[in-house]
């Protein structure tokens, strides 16, 4: 019996609740019927697919606008033909991304003018891109290395005005979200007068459609107020009236592919897409972080930067495919190297850096020669080649009167001497500090 009442409609029980007023109700409750279906049923829906409709493309394209780093920087590190080309691919598909989304948002001037800006942003990077990926680059040219960076902030540029696009939408659409909320406490009111007015029929039908539909509707509007306020964890729970729960079903596939979205967003701009390490941006982080701790007493620290000796010759001799193959070989050789707690990162084209919390100098230089040793001693098979690499090792310890920045330039001048001094080595750099 339960059951058979859970799968019955929001009409039914409006026209329940018609049948016990009587008359007196007839009115009330068609009037609280439209006020549900359209003020609060369809406002949902409608952010709903808003949501689907607005939020997706502008990922999707801010996402796009992130992945031209790969190539573009790869092609500066690496050279390739390919690369350019798969550039010119993802160009071709961000400048549809906006001319998509531009359409989507022809009525909304102030998304407008963000995703202008945005597009000029982009068309700046792309100058610069296209600059870059031309075959009259020079390797190691400092006017290029200057444009690289040009193009990564005109890319930083354009992603920050499709965020604040992004943030634009969402202020518009919880607005929406408020009417709809509004429109909810306007059918309360409704039903109130109704009860007043018609007396004991009144109670009688407000009774029945209140018990049914007031705790579907206060998790839906709860829902999307979590939502509104940043709350991705949350979802909506409904079974009862069925119309409130496709609307709840909607809403939560909605919030998983926004989440799945950020996510991916957050792992590109953080992850190395060839060895699935840490990059730059997020040594950098933790790197701050990390340094912080040992500044507020947290123990000893030190930084090791490794160099790959004569990269460049392995991919003259083996081609940029088995260059790549050795990156990842020696990833993998390095990280079974280290400690669980221990965080390796990829830095650059064959520079890496490992980042050592609570940890002496005495035992970075152990684990340095450790990984020194297991290099060196591991060959790299790539298609029946066998291919040995060696690397260089520069350390620097945390020191109070040294910022992070410092730090880093003390372990990559550490580095250096390893390479001046014939390479396959470790040395410790040793700052002035307490």
């Amino acid at each position: 019996m339960l059951k058979l009442f859970k799968a019955r409609s929001l009409r039914f029980w409006v026209a329940l609740g018609m049948i016990v007023a009587l008359t007196p109700l007839t009115l009330s409750a068609i009037l609280g019927q439209l006020v549900l279906n359209r003020g609060v049923i369809e406002a949902f829906h409608d952010v709903a697919e808003r949501q689907r409709r607005e939020f997706g493309p502008l990922q999707d394209l801010r996402i796009l606008v992130w992945d031209t780093l790969i190539p573009i920087d790869e092609y500066i590190n690496e050279g390739g033909a390919q690369r350019p080309l798969y550039y010119r691919e993802l160009r071709s598909r961000i400048e549809t991304g906006f001319a998509d989304v531009r359409a989507q948002f022809s009525d909304d001037p102030e998304a407008l003018q963000h995703l202008d800006s945005a597009f000029q942003s982009w068309q700046v990077a792309d100058t610069h891109a296209t600059e870059l990926a031309s075959e009259l680059l020079i390797p190691d040219d400092p006017a290029a290395e200057r444009q690289a960076r040009l193009f990564h902030s005109y890319i930083q540029s354009a992603s920050d005005r499709l965020g604040q696009a992004y943030d634009s939408i969402a202020i518009k659409i919880e607005s929406a979200h408020d009417d709809a909320v509004a429109w909810s406490n306007s059918a309360g009111l409704l039903f109130g007068g109704a009860m007043a007015s018609s007396f004991i029929a009144m109670v009688a039908g407000v009774a029945i459609v209140g018990l049914i539909m007031s705790r579907s509707v206060d998790r839906l509007v709860d829902g999307a107020a979590r939502f509104a306020d940043g709350d991705r964890n949350h979802r909506i729970n409904i079974s009862v009236p069925p119309e409130l729960s496709r609307v709840a079903q909607e809403f939560n596939r909605m919030i998983s592919r926004i989440e799945v979205s950020e996510t991916a967003l957050a792992d590109l701009a953080r992850i190395d897409e060839l060895t699935q390490l840490y990059n730059r941006r997020a040594f950098e982080e933790a790197l701050i972080r990390v340094h912080a701790g040992f500044t507020r007493g947290a123990g000893a620290g030190a930084l090791i930067t490794l160099d790959i000796d004569h990269f460049k010759s392995i991919n003259d001799t083996y081609g940029h495919a088995a260059g790549d193959a050795v990156l990842r070989a020696f990833a993998e050789i390095v990280r079974k190297s280290i400690r669980v707690a221990d965080q390796l990162y990829r830095t650059g084209g064959e520079e890496f850096a490992i980042i050592l919390a609570q940890t002496s100098a005495e035992t970075a230089v152990e684990l340095a020669e450790r990984i020194r040793a297991a290099v060196a001693a591991q060959p790299i098979i790539y298609r029946e080649q066998t291919i040995r690499i060696t690397v260089s090792v520069g350390i620097a310890r945390f020191v109070e009167n040294l910022g992070a920045a410092e730090t880093v330039a003390a372990a990559d001048a550490a580095l250096y001497s390893a390479k001046a001094g014939g390479r396959n080595r470790v040395v410790l750099s040793e700052p002035t500090g307490p």
